[in-house]
């Protein structure tokens, strides 16, 4: 599968480190979004393992992540 084909997802961890998510299918992204975004607000903080267990399930790839600025 080509770049062009690729849709990408920058998230902000609780931390503050952002990810940068990749996914083949344009509804995995989404869903995926929204699976973080509900989680965040109803279950609390998405940290890197969360972030991972959600991710698995929408068949994404993290693609880069950059830590916290201090």
């Amino acid at each position: 599968m080509e770049d062009e084909d690729m849709y990408y997802l920058e998230y902000e961890l609780s931390d503050g480190s952002r990810v940068m998510l990749s996914f083949e299918d344009i509804n995995d992204r989404d869903g995926c979004h929204i699976s973080l975004d509900m989680y965040k607000v109803q279950l609390g903080p998405v940290d890197m393992d969360k972030l991972q267990q959600i991710l698995q399930k929408f068949h994404g790839k993290m693609v880069k992540s950059n830590p916290a600025l201090t």
